[in-house]
């Protein structure tokens, strides 16, 4: 357990050095390729349509509101 505790430590301190657009990025990249990877387990039609949509919004509202980033620096 103190394996996966540290992982997730070192990604999450990882994850808070980026800036708000490679952030943003990350997360609409990571966003995307779970939905894609869930709605081809399921069979879902307009997979990628929609993979792409949810990259694309979580990547738009991530770089305008920018709640992963602290105003302490």
């Amino acid at each position: 357990m103190n394996a996966v505790k540290g992982l997730y430590n070192r990604a999450d301190e990882w994850a808070k050095g980026l800036s708000r657009a490679s952030y943003a990025a990350f997360l609409g990249l990571s966003a995307g390729t779970g939905v894609l990877a869930v709605n081809l387990l399921l069979g879902a039609e307009f997979a990628l349509i929609q993979a792409l949509t949810m990259a694309l919004v979580m990547f738009s509202l991530e770089c305008v509101f920018g709640l992963h980033q602290t105003t302490e620096e």
